[in-house]
């Protein structure tokens, strides 16, 4: 989100948004950019429906003299003067006592722009385990002020040396090392200028499709978790979005999750689902082994193909944050009742009513956001997920907002 997804311009096809039904359940319709598909509307030269004919009575209009004329009323006494109103009590504290230590829950915030008081409020009242943010990101050493504890993730939305790559084929693009140093060096003033930031993601949302391509890719965020301890930072690497990648593909990633494991970074992915965030879970994704499918999905809790499949028989103990979750009606089966431009977690609230699931839409999203954190308290490894998003920035992102969200998620997260 914010997300401008990294292109291997010359063989990676971006998955496009729209409508189009996946020809095998496993596979998820992505929408990159959260662009809604076009609404299908009645076709011009539709009948308009027929107007009610006027009523064949005429009601006869009420006899004047059976009018009762009203007598005049007697003029208004004076009162005494009101009593002094009561001083207003001050208002009750929106929000849970302030927790002593970290939350136990895994419930983080992904944060576009810290625009409302309710963020750090969030923050200093649950103690999370880890918060996002993205562009603007001063805010997160106030994070720091209030929870030491809370690890924090920070991402640049500038994309720096894409001509590099575009247009090439793998074998012509740069070493995985140079890129990595010039890469880090693009941003490395702005790294230096935000102590609040633990761990540093790059591209967001890549899509390698070729073995070469993910081979290049695999050995560049390697290079850069290892140059960026070098310097004194930490990485995070993946950054794959909700649904990807295919599990023979996870396989040639792993030199960057060995080279995290010896230099001290995180894992990090996307989790979207809708209409609800257990959609696609026991479903299965070709090509892993059929024990895996009953306790992964092909939307949430697909990081668990990476570790049960990939990283555990590796005795690679690398610890995962997944840096964008929650409804995504661009991804899964869809919210098909949602209003045009919209597809965060309040777009499906209608599809939630038909479904039995109550009117209450923001009690509907935290039970799912309840059964999604019973899951990820299951797996030690698993830091946190940070929910897409609170402080939207613009309309765009208007649909998936947490900012009132906030309390509730506040009060549960206490209760634990």
């Amino acid at each position: 989100m914010m997300r401008k997804h990294i292109f291997f311009v010359l063989a990676i096809v971006i998955a496009a948004c729209g409508t189009a039904t996946p020809s095998e359940p496993y596979l998820v319709t992505l929408t990159p950019n959260r662009v809604t598909p076009t609404i299908k509307v009645a076709p011009t030269g539709a009948a308009s429906p027929s107007v009610p004919p006027l009523p064949t009575v005429v009601p006869t209009p009420t006899s004047l003299s059976s009018t009762t004329i009203p007598q005049p009323t007697a003029p208004p006494q004076p009162t005494s003067p009101p009593a002094p109103t009561e001083i207003p009590k001050p208002t009750e504290d929106p929000f849970p006592p302030a927790r002593a230590d970290l939350s136990k829950t895994k419930l983080g915030v992904h944060v576009i722009l810290n625009n409302d008081a309710r963020i750090l409020e969030f923050v200093k009242r649950t103690k999370p385990r880890v918060m996002k943010g993205v562009d603007n990101l001063d805010w997160l050493s106030k994070v720091k002020e209030v929870s030491p504890k809370t690890i924090t993730l920070g991402r640049f939305t500038d994309t720096p040396n894409r001509d590099a790559l575009d247009n090439k084929d793998p074998s012509q693009y740069p070493k995985p090392a140079d890129f990595a140093r010039n890469y880090i060096n693009f941003y490395l003033a702005r790294y230096r200028a935000n102590p609040g930031v633990d761990y540093w993601e790059g591209w967001n949302e890549p899509q390698p499709n070729k073995a070469s391509e993910w081979d290049w890719y695999a050995a560049f965020e390697a290079e850069r978790a290892c140059q960026m301890k070098d310097l004194g930072m930490k990485a995070a690497v993946g950054g794959f979005s909700g649904g990807r990648p295919e599990y023979a593909d996870m396989a040639r990633f792993i030199p960057a999750i060995q080279a995290i494991q010896k230099c001290g970074g995180i894992f990090h992915l996307h989790e979207y689902a809708s209409p609800l965030m257990q959609t696609g879970v026991g479903v299965g994704i070709p090509g892993a082994p059929a024990n895996l499918n009953k306790i992964a999905g092909s939307l949430t809790l697909r990081y668990r193909y990476w570790y049960e499949g990939y990283l555990k028989p590796r005795k690679l103990d690398v610890k995962l944050v997944i840096s964008e979750g929650g409804i995504d009606a661009g991804v899964g089966q869809g919210c098909p009742q949602r209003s045009p431009n919209e597809a965060g977690w309040f777009s499906c609230y209608k599809d939630w009513g038909s479904a039995g699931l109550g009117p209450d839409m923001w009690r509907v999203y935290l039970d799912q956001l309840k059964w999604y954190d019973s899951e990820l308290r299951k797996d030690d490894y698993v830091i946190g997920v940070t929910l897409f998003t609170a402080g939207t920035a613009s309309t765009e992102w208007h649909s998936f907002d947490l900012n009132d969200m906030l309390r509730p998620m506040a009060f549960y997260m206490n209760e634990q």
